[in-house]
């Protein structure tokens, strides 16, 4: 199940939030070499989060987070603009209305290797479908990624990795990969491939929510 999350709505489900913190939290502390500081919570919560991002949330079966992700608008402040500053070609700024940002893309699996590997090629698969859903919904073009070493590589293995658009750049000691996608049916469909039957349209949380007050009102 996907479900979407307005950061200005993030109060109302404190038990998602912290989950999907805590699936940070384990990718900080996988990287070798990052700083002491990334070992703790309130270093995976950066500025970013601080704009009222879309929460994307792939949920598993007892509805914890799998898998998770965050978008921004590029006409606005993004991790591309900001902290790969300088990097991209020829000086190159992405600012559009058409154009949104994914990043802070983590995972959850458990169990045996099997599993794990299924777990994870379902949850990248929803969460692929929901991006390309959610663009084509907001007549967007393209999408950027930008994702650490960890998971362009879990994503490059799997054939959806996007178009990688400049040489890797060290950022709070983790390698990280800005790509871009081309909204449409060839983002959807190595994302599809790994989905399988796990993709159903996304659940705007805060709509639940609006709904749900309105209800207790009524009655």
């Amino acid at each position: 199940m996907i479900v979407l999350l307005p950061g200005e709505s993030r109060a109302l489900f404190p038990r998602l939030m912290d989950e999907m913190y805590d699936l940070r939290l384990g990718a900080a502390r996988a990287h070798a070499g990052r700083p002491s500081a990334a070992v703790h919570r309130l270093a995976v919560v950066d500025y970013f989060d601080s704009l009222d991002p879309l929460y994307v949330l792939a949920l598993d079966e007892r509805k914890g987070v799998a898998g998770a992700l965050r978008l921004l608008p590029t006409a606005g402040v993004t991790m591309l603009n900001a902290a790969f500053a300088g990097g991209l070609p020829d000086g190159l700024r992405v600012e559009s209305p058409l154009i949104w940002e994914a990043s802070r893309l983590t995972l959850h699996a458990v169990g045996d290797a099997r599993a794990t590997e299924a777990a994870i090629d379902r949850t990248i698969g929803q969460l692929g479908v929901a991006l390309n859903t959610i663009a084509e919904t907001a007549a967007l073009t393209h999408m950027i990624g930008v994702f650490d070493r960890s998971m362009h590589r879990l994503l490059s293995h799997r054939g959806c990795a996007g178009e990688t658009l400049a040489p890797p750049m060290r950022i709070d000691g983790a390698d990280m990969f800005a790509v871009l996608y081309e909204v449409g049916a060839a983002m959807n469909a190595p994302f599809k491939s790994l989905a399988g039957d796990a993709t159903a349209p996304p659940i705007n949380l805060a709509d639940l929510e609006r709904l749900r007050q309105t209800g207790c009102r009524r009655s």
